[in-house]
């Protein structure tokens, strides 16, 4: 399984385009996997959830 950070805008649209899943982790710890619904330079959207992109990390997995 390839795995790569998303941090950019293009990341998160080419995880949208090609319906790769997201991990979310919060604080250290996986707190979701899923696929990105909406995002924008604040938030990012994953199955209802909203994730802040400063407080978060975000790996395609």
């Amino acid at each position: 399984m390839i795995r790569k950070v998303c941090k950019l805008d293009t990341d998160f649209q080419r995880s949208v385009t090609f319906q790769r899943p997201i991990e979310a982790w919060v604080n250290g710890k996986l707190d979701k996997v899923g696929k990105v619904e909406s995002f924008s330079k604040e938030y990012v959207v994953i199955e209802g959830r909203q994730f802040q992109r400063e407080h978060c990390e975000f790996w395609i997995v």
